[in-house]
């Protein structure tokens, strides 16, 4: 799964250079954006946001910024400090991963592997079976033994996600489109039926037996699993 990154800083070639780096070990599983220092409050803006690399300088005037993406959002955070800052101002910052320039490019990679790590073993895993395992963060459906996984889209993610949150109940369609879509109006009836239809269709790959009915009757949907 693709992880996000914004890097702020006004060091072209460390930028490069990161972003050359990260390619290499990394290879495609990200998405490095790079924002200027008046761009920095559009950080909240970001739907998701997985790794921030931010210069200190840029967050004199912004210092609750980060507690902000980490309550949130529950980004990892690496702040780089120029040698000439003074050195009480790393006290501040205790519990974020920091490097000082002038650093090895290597520390910097090493700190964002262990975030790669930690990102897949920390997240949160919801049981739909005995051997089907949803995750939300990383919108994805795998089997106990991962020889299966299939990758579900943000829509279809946060509809099973809503869907398995609420089992014992009749879903209405108005609430499957505040609670998923973060609308209140209607939209096209063919967009959720499309989307279910959708997920069900991946759900099948596991051999998993379910039913997502819309009954007329009971005015919406509800979730029938079936059991052997």
């Amino acid at each position: 799964m693709q992880k996000k990154f914004i890097i702020i800083d006004d060091d072209i070639l460390l930028n490069d250079l990161i972003e050359e780096q990260v390619s290499v070990v990394f290879e495609k599983n990200f998405n490095i954006k790079f924002l200027k220092n008046y761009d920095i409050k559009c950080l909240n803006q970001c739907d998701t946001l997985d790794l921030l690399i931010i210069n200190f300088l840029f967050l004199k005037n912004n210092h609750n910024i980060l507690a902000d993406l980490e309550k949130e959002k529950k980004s990892k955070i690496i702040i780089i400090f120029n040698d000439g800052v003074d050195r009480s101002q790393f006290k501040k910052y205790n519990n974020y991963n920091f490097v000082v320039k002038p650093f090895k490019l290597q520390q910097l990679i090493d700190i964002i592997k262990d975030f790669f790590i930690s990102y897949e073993t920390k997240q949160k895993n919801i049981k739909i079976t005995y051997n089907l395992i949803f995750r939300p963060e990383t919108k994805i459906l795998l089997s106990k033994n991962k020889n299966i996984s299939v990758n579900l889209t943000e829509k279809e993610s946060k509809l099973l996600n809503y869907i398995l949150e609420n089992k014992e109940k009749v879903l209405k369609k108005d609430e499957i489109l505040i609670n998923v879509w973060g609308i209140s109006e209607k939209i096209n009836t063919h967009t959720l039926e499309t989307h279910i239809y959708s997920l069900k269709k991946k759900l099948d790959i596991f051999q998993y037996d379910h039913s997502f009915i819309c009954s007329d009757n009971l005015g919406g949907y509800y979730f029938k699993e079936v059991r052997n």
